[in-house]
């Protein structure tokens, strides 16, 4: 089944949570239980807990495919729950180095604070997990006593789920001809990673630092009005970015007709299918 396929519209608009167990359940949060994120400082820090925890999920490997190359890996060949599984190793490698730097009660500290918990906590429940093989051998997801979390298929569904639910679009892709146009384009990617590390966050960096309050602004200020001040904490995550999505869309086909009805805009360059705001 093709990936976008595997969770339907209608199952986003739910608001219900994904099982990826009998028993446990992959969270879609409510506004306010983003929120309650960051109790230490009254919700200040949420927004940016909240990002960095979806990020755990977000192993899209043509994102990530300088890193891969350093690893002797071809992105198109690798499935997000392998990149998932390299990141997570890298991490607890990264804390081994530590070792003799800190004490051994620092180091657990530091490794039972860690985003991937922090995540799978607010996410499932799930205070600790670790990376474990099942009966052929493939890479697992496992908490508790050896039980199974989730699998490579799994994690599939995770992975659309929560890009689902906060509006993450893959975008244009470059798709090379070649082994040689390949390489060129991941040393291209490399160069571009160079420089964002090296330059200075502009405003584009705080637009994306406050994307959470603007789209709360938007769907409460700009959208029919349903949504207020005194209940938008009710809202889950996908009807918070679908609400702003769908309002788009409607003020683009307005304002089409209008142009067309004015006599702006060609009738021939509409594709009237992908136009309509209910499409």
């Amino acid at each position: 089944m093709n990936k976008q396929n595997l969770i339907k519209k209608s199952f986003f608009q739910s608001g219900n949570d994904l099982y990826i167990t009998p028993t446990i359940k992959f969270k879609h949060p409510t506004i306010q239980e983003i929120f309650d994120l960051d109790k230490t400082y009254n919700g200040i820090h949420s927004e940016e807990m909240y990002y960095g925890m979806i990020n755990v999920f977000l192993t899209d490997p043509y994102t990530y495919m300088v890193y891969l190359d350093d690893k002797k890996m071809d992105y198109e060949t690798v499935r997000p729950f392998e990149l998932f599984v390299l990141l997570f190793n890298d991490f607890r490698s990264q804390l081994k180095a530590l070792t003799q730097s800190y004490s051994a009660e620092q180091l657990d500290n530091i490794y039972q604070d860690n985003i991937y918990f922090k995540a799978f906590n607010f996410f499932m429940g799930v205070d600790a997990f670790f990376i474990a093989k099942d009966a052929d051998g493939n890479d697992v997801l496992a908490y508790g006593d050896n039980q199974l979390l989730m699998d490579s298929q799994m994690y599939d569904c995770v992975y659309e789920f929560v890009k689902g639910v906060n509006g993450i679009q893959d975008g244009e892709r470059i798709n090379p001809a070649d082994e040689f146009a390949k390489q060129i384009l991941i040393e291209d990617e490399r160069e571009r990673l160079k420089k964002q590390a090296n330059k200075k966050k502009d405003d584009e960096d705080d637009d994306n630092h406050n994307r959470l309050g603007n789209l709360i602004s938007s769907v409460t200020w700009a959208c029919n009005g349903g949504i207020t001040p005194f209940n938008r904490k009710e809202l889950h995550m996908y009807d918070l970015v679908e609400g702003v999505q769908r309002t788009d869309k409607l003020l683009n086909y307005k304002n089409t007709m209008v142009g067309l009805y004015s006599g702006c805009v060609d009738k021939k360059s509409i594709d009237f299918n992908k136009l309509h705001w209910s499409s």
